[in-house]
C-alpha cells in the first residue's frame, strides 16, 4: 500500500473501509474490526 494512501487515512482524506483495512490489519497482525470498530475487542468476541 502505497505511503501517500496511509496518509491520506491519517488527515481524513479518504475513509478507512473494509477493504483497506483487510490490507492493513494482514501487516498489522490484527483483526480488521479492530481497525474499523474503534474500541472492538478480538480477544472477547465469539464468531458466530
Amino acid at each position: 500500500m502505497p505511503q501517500s494512501t496511509l496518509s491520506a487515512i491519517e488527515h481524513d482524506k479518504i475513509k478507512l473501509g473494509v477493504a483497506i483495512a483487510k490490507v492493513l490489519a494482514r501487516a498489522l497482525k490484527c483483526h480488521p474490526a479492530v481497525l474499523v470498530f474503534p474500541g472492538w475487542d478480538a480477544d472477547h468476541e465469539v464468531a458466530a
